[in-house]
C-alpha cells in the first residue's frame, strides 16, 4: 500500500499544478483586480505627512568659544532637553501663539553622533503648520528651559526648514508591485486548495477507491497537434486507432479496453453498446469510435450510431467526407442514413440530416421503429456502439440505456464529481446487464514528465511496460541495448554474429568444403 501512494500524492500535485496552469488568465485577471483594489484602498488610507527641521548648537554659557565641546554630556542631557520641547505645556503655549485649539503635530528630538548638534523636528500632515509649529517653538522656549537647562545654551546653527514634499512619500511602484505578487500567491495557494478539495478523479488510486464500479482501462493523454505548425493552424490531429499520429501506447490501451469488454460480453452476452459520460467534453466520443473501430479490425462487423441529432464529430475522427451520391440519394428508410467506410467493416448511422419520421430526435428515438431497427441490427453486427449523449444534458441516456445491452462509462481524469459519477452509474446499473465499467480517461500522469518506467495499463498494475525502460523500451530486453540488439545473444558480437563462435565455425566448415 505504501509503494501505492508515493505515485498518489505526485499525481495529485501534478493534476493540481496542470489546474492552475490551466486556469492561469483567470488567476492573473483576479490577481490584478485584487491589486488594483488593494493599490485603491492604500490609496485612500494614505495620509501625506511634511516635516519641518532645524539644528541646534548645544554649548555652554561659561564657554568663551561658544562651543560645548563634551558630547558626553550633550548626550545625557537630550532626555532633559527632549522633556522640555514636548513638554505639554509648550505644545499648549505653541498652539495659543498659532491660534490653533491643539498642536496639531509630533515633535522629534535627536542628537547628531559625535556631535554636540541637536536636530529638531515637527511632523504634522500640512506643510505650512509643520513649518509654523516648529518655528514658534523655538521662539518660546527659552523661556520655560531657563530654570531647567541651567548653564546650558541652544542656540540655532540651520534655521527651519520648509517642507516641500510628505517625508512620507506614496511609493506607487513598490505598493502595486507588492499588491501583484501577495494577490497572485493569494490566488494560486487558493485555486490549489481549491483543485485539491475537488472531489473528483483524479489519479488510478481514485478510479478504482471512489466510483463503484469496475475499471476496464487507462488511456493517457495524448498531445492534441502533430508539430508547432499544425499547432499554430488549429488542425488537431486524429485520436483514432491506426492512424500514424497516435502513440502505440494508446492502440495498446484500446485494444485491451476491447478485450475486457470481450470478457464482459461473454459473461453476460449482449451486442449493443452503449458508450456515455456524465459530463460533456469527457471523451466519450473518441472511445466510442476508437471501439468500434478497434473491434471492425478483428473482421467484426460493427455498427457505430450517433445517439445526438449531428455525427460530426464521429465523422471528423474518421475523416470522411460524406460522397455527393449519399448526400443526393433519397432516403425512405432508417437503413438508408448508414454510410459504409471504407474498410467495408464499419457502418456509421448518420444523423446530420431531418428524418422523415419527426424533427425531433428525443421523440424519434423513442419510437418503436428505432426500437426495432436496434433489434434487426443485432442479427446483421457483431457489434452496435452508441454514442450516447452525456447523462448531464440530456435525459436520452436513459432512453438509449434501455435500448442497449450494457453500457460503457467514460470518466475524464479531474472532470466530474464523483457523487454525480455514482449517480450516473447507479442509473446505467438499472437496464439490462447494466454497467460493465467506466474507463478512466484523457489521463495526466506525473510520470510522463520524471521518465519513470511508464506503460498503458489499469489499476494499480502497470500491465504493458512500453515506455523507456519497460520490455520493450529503448533499454528493455529488445531495445537499443537489449539482449537481441547490436551487442546482444545474436548481435554483432554474439554466438551467431560476425564474430561468434557459431560464425567461425561455419566459416572454417566452409573453407574445408571447398578443398
Amino acid at each position: 500500500m505504501e509503494n501505492n501512494n508515493k505515485p498518489k500524492y505526485l499525481d495529485i500535485a501534478y493534476v493540481v499544478l496542470r489546474d492552475i496552469l490551466k486556469n492561469w488568465i483567470a488567476i492573473v485577471c483576479i490577481a490584478l483586480s485584487a491589486a488594483i483594489f488593494a493599490y485603491i484602498s492604500a490609496a485612500l488610507c494614505y495620509v501625506p505627512r511634511f516635516t519641518s527641521r532645524c539644528t541646534m548648537i548645544v554649548s555652554a554659557k561659561v564657554n568663551n568659544t561658544g562651543v560645548y565641546t563634551d558630547t558626553t554630556e550633550t548626550e545625557k542631557l537630550t532626555d532633559t532637553i527632549k522633556a522640555v520641547l514636548t513638554s505639554t505645556v509648550l505644545k499648549k503655549k505653541t498652539a495659543e501663539h498659532v491660534g490653533m485649539d491643539s498642536f496639531d503635530g509630533t515633535i522629534n528630538v535627536n542628537v547628531i553622533p559625535t556631535t554636540n548638534l541637536l536636530e529638531i523636528s515637527v511632523n504634522s500632515p500640512n506643510p505650512h503648520t509643520s513649518f509654523t509649529l516648529l518655528k514658534t517653538l523655538l521662539e518660546i522656549y527659552p523661556e520655560m528651559s531657563t530654570d531647567i537647562l541651567g548653564d546650558i545654551v541652544m542656540e540655532i546653527f540651520e534655521e527651519p526648514s520648509f517642507p516641500s514634499s510628505p517625508s512620507n512619500p506614496f511609493k506607487f511602484n513598490r505598493n502595486i508591485s507588492l499588491s501583484v505578487l501577495i494577490s497572485s500567491i493569494a490566488i494560486i495557494l487558493f485555486a490549489a486548495l481549491y483543485s485539491y478539495l475537488l472531489d473528483t478523479v483524479k489519479d488510478e488510486y481514485d478510479a478504482t477507491e471512489k466510483l463503484d464500479t469496475k475499471l476496464l482501462g487507462i488511456t493517457y493523454h495524448e498531445t492534441t497537434y502533430k508539430n508547432l505548425k499544425a499547432r499554430l493552424l488549429r488542425r488537431k490531429k486524429r485520436l483514432l486507432i491506426g492512424a500514424p499520429s497516435v502513440s502505440f501506447g494508446f492502440n495498446e490501451t484500446i485494444k485491451k479496453i476491447r478485450t475486457n469488454i470481450g470478457y464482459y460480453r461473454e459473461n453476460h452476452g449482449g451486442k449493443i453498446l452503449l458508450v456515455t459520460s456524465y459530463a460533456q467534453g469527457e471523451g466519450k466520443s473518441t472511445i466510442a469510435a476508437n471501439l468500434a473501430q478497434a473491434s471492425a479490425q478483428r473482421h467484426q462487423k460493427v455498427l457505430l450510431i450517433s445517439g445526438s441529432p449531428s455525427t460530426s464529430a464521429l465523422l471528423d475522427l474518421f475523416n470522411v467526407t460524406l460522397p455527393e451520391e449519399f448526400l443526393n440519394k433519397k432516403k425512405s428508410v432508417l437503413e438508408d442514413y448508414i454510410y459504409t467506410h471504407k474498410n467495408g467493416k464499419l457502418d456509421i448511422l448518420i444523423n446530420t440530416y431531418d428524418h422523415m419520421y419527426t424533427t425531433n430526435f428525443s421523440d424519434f428515438i423513442t419510437q418503436n421503429e428505432f426500437a426495432s431497427f436496434i433489434e434487426e441490427a443485432k442479427d446483421k453486427y457483431d457489434l452496435v456502439v452508441i454514442d450516447g449523449p452525456s447523462a448531464q444534458s440530456s435525459a436520452d441516456t436513459e432512453v438509449f440505456a434501455r435500448l442497449a445491452d450494457f453500457s460503457v462509462l467514460v470518466v475524464k481524469q479531474h472532470c466530474s464529481k464523483t457523487p454525480l459519477l455514482n449517480d450516473t452509474i447507479d442509473t446505467l446499473n438499472k437496464y439490462n446487464n447494466g454497467l460493465a465499467g467506466f474507463i478512466f480517461n484523457n489521463v495526466h500522469s506525473s510520470a510522463t514528465v520524471i521518465n519513470i518506467g511508464y506503460g498503458y495499463g489499469y489499476g494499480h498494475k502497470i500491465d504493458y511496460g512500453y515506455g523507456r525502460y519497460g520490455k520493450y523500451g529503448r533499454y528493455g530486453s529488445y531495445g537499443r541495448y537489449g539482449k537481441y540488439s547490436k551487442y546482444g545473444k545474436y548481435g554483432n558480437y554474439g554466438n551467431y554474429g560476425r564474430y561468434g563462435a557459431y560464425y567461425q565455425h561455419g566459416r572454417f566448415e566452409a573453407k574445408r568444403n571447398k578443398q
